[in-house]
């Protein structure tokens, strides 16, 4: 289950680069931005240290998520 939950928080993190890089009047931005905000939620939910994926290998994805890692200057993430 780890490997699902590591793409949830890839997946959450790159719906959120690719509604940062929409114009905010963009169509379909509410619904990326929403998508990426249940991705997240599912992931960070499995980010605990009761399983050695869960507090180191997930924790990586975690990270870049929560930070905002990649994204545009000033951008922040959900």
């Amino acid at each position: 289950m780890a490997h699902l939950d590591g793409l949830n928080l890839s997946r959450a993190w790159m719906l959120e680069g690719i509604a940062a890089a929409l114009p905010a009047t963009h169509r379909r931005r509410a619904g990326i931005l929403d998508l990426a905000r249940q991705h997240r939620e599912a992931g960070l939910a499995s980010v605990t240290g009761e399983h050695y994926e869960g507090a180191h290998w997930l924790g990586t994805f975690a990270v870049y998520l929560v930070t905002g890692r990649g994204l545009p200057p000033g951008v922040k993430p959900l």
